[in-house]
């Protein structure tokens, strides 16, 4: 591929059997190429295995089958501290801390060496449309919108290449909703960001453009692109207008 980041071949999850049941089968064959710069978006019902593939991808979840490259190197051969710095999750449920938006963006691991000086994070804030007055905040009184911002600066201070996106918009609103699509899509365009997103809106998917793939039961049922605004394959565009079989 050329100027892959990604590169998952044949990947397949599953937990073990309890005593008295089958083993689960999360994921079964799975095979995606993501360019640099690009856009991954996931889609599927609840429960067909996004999640698992997207912590599959910075070793959150350990593949039972196949391999997951990244930069063209098997991701069990890279640190994975350095790998979750390179390649961020932002989980769908926001997890803030006590204190102030500050305290939240310094979090980081001992071992890990980040710039958090004043101007860093101030930065860091206003990359994703917010206000640097917000660091001297109590981060418990912020609203959804405004937290899911936070928690995308604070992985930004980590200077990814790619960011994974768990259901970035799917506690806010609608208004808090396209604020933070807006953001994503800024991001994406500004840093040359990749982005690897599960989503149910329409919008995110449309805006990000690249490729979709379209998982049922952990199987991918499509996979295509992301033309001018407009999706391609069929199964998708019914699956995004809700009139999926």
């Amino acid at each position: 591929m050329r100027d892959g980041i990604f590169q998952v071949q044949h990947l397949s999850l599953a937990y073990p059997a309890r005593r008295g049941h089958p083993a689960a089968t999360i994921l079964d064959d799975v095979s995606v190429d993501v360019e640099r710069g690009s856009a991954l978006t996931l889609v599927g019902p609840s429960g067909s295995g996004k999640s698992s593939l997207l912590r599959c991808l910075n070793r959150l979840e350990e593949p039972t089958a196949g391999v997951v490259r990244f930069g063209g190197r098997p991701i069990v051969e890279l640190d994975p501290r350095e790998l979750r710095r390179r390649a961020a999750l932002v989980q769908q449920t926001v997890v803030l801390f006590e204190g102030t938006v500050r305290d939240n963006l310094m979090v980081h691991a001992p071992d890990t060496t980040l710039d958090v000086s004043e101007g860093r994070l101030r930065e860091a804030l206003t990359e994703v449309g917010l206000d640097a007055a917000l660091l001297g905040r109590d981060a418990a009184t912020l609203s959804g919108g405004e937290r899911q911002r936070v928690t995308i600066a604070r992985a930004l201070l980590r200077d990814p290449q790619a960011l994974l996106l768990d259901e970035p918009t799917s506690a806010l609103d609608p208004p808090n909703a396209m604020l933070v699509v807006e953001t994503i899509c800024r991001l994406r365009d500004a840093r040359g960001l990749t982005i690897v997103a599960v989503t149910h809106t329409p919008e995110l998917v449309r805006r990000l453009g690249g490729t979709l793939l379209y998982l049922v039961k952990g199987r991918v049922q499509a996979y295509g692109p992301v033309h001018d605004g407009g999706i391609v394959d069929e199964r998708l565009q019914a699956f995004l207008s809700g009139t999926h079989p």
